[in-house]
């Protein structure tokens, strides 16, 4: 059952590889692995204001929506978990520094990977990334007109979620726990 879950998530991980790779004409900046909560504001974690897209994400997801062609039903609401907001920030942080654009790091680590080294127990996970929004709604926006980011953020089985940026390098991560 395990490896089947496995298998799922890598198919809509591949599809999530669809999205635009345009290059981002904002100049690549070196990423500290802990950014500072710049503005003040406790809301701001890993360089997007978790509240607001707590509220997009719990939003879509408590009203339903079409992925696609596939109508997707109401699911339960998401929590914050900042060990994925962690593992989300330092995969965006990673793909900006280094110029890439891709669910495997360089060094060929998964998802499933990164959020375990940030202390995640998960049974599951999806991941969806994006480059060169400016704001939580318009990548939102982006996810949700993309068929296999949209069915990762409306999948009832995940409890969890983290996002993180840099340089608008966007990632979000869903998870939940063993």
């Amino acid at each position: 059952m395990k490896k089947l879950f496995i298998f799922s998530c890598l198919l809509v991980l591949a599809a999530c590889q669809k999205e635009s790779d345009i290059p981002d004409e904002n100049p690549r900046e070196e990423t500290p692995v802990t950014p500072p909560n710049t503005t003040g504001n406790s809301a701001i974690v890993y360089n997007v204001n978790k509240n607001i897209m707590l509220q997009l994400i719990n939003d879509v997801r408590s009203k339903g929506c079409n992925c696609g062609s596939t109508v997707m039903p109401p699911v339960g609401i998401l929590q914050w978990n900042d060990k994925l907001a962690k593992a989300a920030y330092l995969h965006s942080a990673d793909m900006n520094s280094k110029n890439y654009f891709s669910h495997t790091s360089q060094d060929g680590r998964s998802p499933g990977d990164r959020i375990t080294a940030q202390g995640f127990k998960w049974s599951a996970y999806g991941e969806n990334i994006a480059r060169g929004q400016s704001s939580e709604a318009a990548v939102m926006n982006g996810w949700l007109n993309s068929e296999g980011h949209c069915k990762n953020i409306m999948n009832g089985r995940f409890k969890y979620v983290g996002v993180g940026m840099q340089n608008n390098y966007w990632t979000v991560v869903f998870g939940t726990l063993q």
